[in-house]
């Protein structure tokens, strides 16, 4: 037997006459491959063999595989199941066996196909055994039924309903004219007509509704794309509200990072403050200054590397190189901080509480070496989440103390208005005064006040 794309060659010329269209496997294509030796006598024909990969997929019509002589129609073939399996796997979902679907689907439409010949191999896989029929729009219903669970389309039997409520609709119009307790079957069709025209006369207007709200809706996000565009195009076209430098969306790149060295700077002065600056007001200045002094230190010295490496130096470059090292230095001072919280009160409880419950559980693991090993861990993870816990807390505190005393340090307008408002309703000033002589001071007061008159508003 010559196999195509097997270890033997094919012979120029040979083509099978094989009318195939029962099932049947590798065994059964041999079987009768082996009837058709023995009884034409002459060479045997050509058998394309299955594409590595495919073999269970493509076992119900080996057979019919078989037929394809030509290598192009082949690879052609080959990458329609290829596309086939793909589409499974898209709507099901990677969990579903999509060779498992295609082989079962396969068999059943050789089932269907019976007794009658296969004439078009090519067709007939293309055509009629590979596509998927459905008459929902399901994309997971192959003939009615769910490939992914094998249950009924619930989308094909809402449409098996609705047909059936239709006729159930021409029926009952149809009784008016019914003859001896008959309904006549021209009238009977007539009506189930008109049903139908009315049906697909509301499924249009349906479908014309939808269309408008979609191109309505599409206009809209046009409009609001559109919008978007425009604003973002202003936007970038904004000049820097610091430098002056034009197209840089309100703010340069240098500007940007000369403003967030400001903003880490400011940060670190936080961390520092919530951590060693809670003695009292001069550790707090001190804290301060000194954590202030640090940062900026750290800023300039990387400036100046970045200079003494020689050659031209943009600014960007320069105020780039500040930010970043402001955020290591920032990053050190946290680390330190968490590293100092960390070994206080509440994460020592936290780390033994972690730790006793942890070992608690030692049964679950293989030696009490690994449980006291996992428990350490554990309680270390909870010390230090503790100790940012701590951390965060301080800084919030610190955070809303100085907003309090931002806000008490601004004018306070509604007094400022109640004030204006009492002057304006306050009665008008007398128009004449009484001079009153106070009576004489008792001892011990000086003399000097002694006869001067009090202006006293009558």
């Amino acid at each position: 037997m010559t196999v195509v794309d097997g270890e033997a060659d094919p012979l120029r010329g040979e083509k099978p006459d094989l009318l195939l269209g029962e099932a049947g496997s590798g065994s059964a294509a041999a079987s009768t491959l082996q009837a058709r030796r023995a009884s034409s006598g002459g060479p045997p024909p050509v058998w394309a063999q299955v594409p590595k990969g495919l073999e269970r997929v493509l076992e119900p019509v080996a057979m019919v595989w078989g037929r394809l002589d030509r290598l192009t129609t082949r690879r052609y073939v080959t990458k329609v199941v290829r596309a086939r399996l793909g589409e499974i796997s898209g709507v099901c979902g990677p969990q579903v066996d999509a060779e498992r679907i295609l082989r079962e689907r396969l068999k059943h439409r050789l089932a269907e196909q019976g007794s009658v010949p296969v004439t078009d191999p090519v067709g007939w896989l293309v055509g009629r055994a590979l596509p998927r029929r459905a008459l929902c729009p399901d994309g997971r219903c192959d003939d009615g039924r769910r490939m992914d669970n094998r249950a009924d389309c619930a989308a094909c039997q809402m449409l098996v309903l609705d047909g059936r409520g239709l006729r159930s609709r021409a029926l009952a119009r149809a009784t008016t004219a019914m003859v001896d307790g008959r309904v006549d079957r021209s009238v009977f069709e007539a009506e189930l007509n008109v049903c139908w025209q009315l049906e697909a006369a509301s499924a249009a207007v349906r479908r014309e509704q939808a269309a408008r709200e979609r191109h309505a809706r599409e206009r809209v996000w046009a409009e609001q794309r559109a919008r978007y565009e425009a604003e973002e195009a202003a936007r970038l076209a904004l000049a820097c509200t610091v430098c002056g430098k034009p197209e840089t969306a309100g703010l340069c790149g240098r500007c940007r990072d000369e403003r967030r060295v400001d903003e880490l700077v400011a940060e670190a002065v936080d961390v520092a403050v919530a951590t060693w600056g809670t003695g009292g007001e001069a550790d707090r200045l001190d804290v301060v200054s000194r954590t202030e002094r640090d940062m900026r230190g750290a800023v300039r010295q990387a400036v100046t590397d970045l200079l003494a490496l020689g050659g031209d130096v943009f600014a960007e470059a320069m105020a780039l190189a500040a930010r970043l090292a402001a955020e290591l230095h920032l990053g050190a001072l946290q680390r330190t901080a968490v590293n100092l919280f960390a070994y206080q009160s509440a994460a020592q409880a936290e780390y033994r509480k972690v730790f006793a419950t942890e070992m608690r559980r030692s049964h679950l693991h293989e030696s009490l070496d690994d449980a006291r090993e996992a428990a350490e861990e554990a309680a270390q993870r909870a010390r230090f989440n503790a100790a940012h816990a701590v951390l965060n807390d301080r800084l919030r505190t610190v955070r809303d103390a100085r907003t309090t005393v931002e806000a008490d340090a601004e004018p306070d307008w509604y007094a400022q208005a109640a004030a204006r408002v009492r002057s304006l309703i306050r009665p008008p000033a007398p128009d004449h005064t009484v001079s009153v002589r106070r009576s004489s001071p008792p001892a011990g007061q000086p003399t000097g006040a002694i006869g001067t008159p009090a202006v006293v508003g009558a």
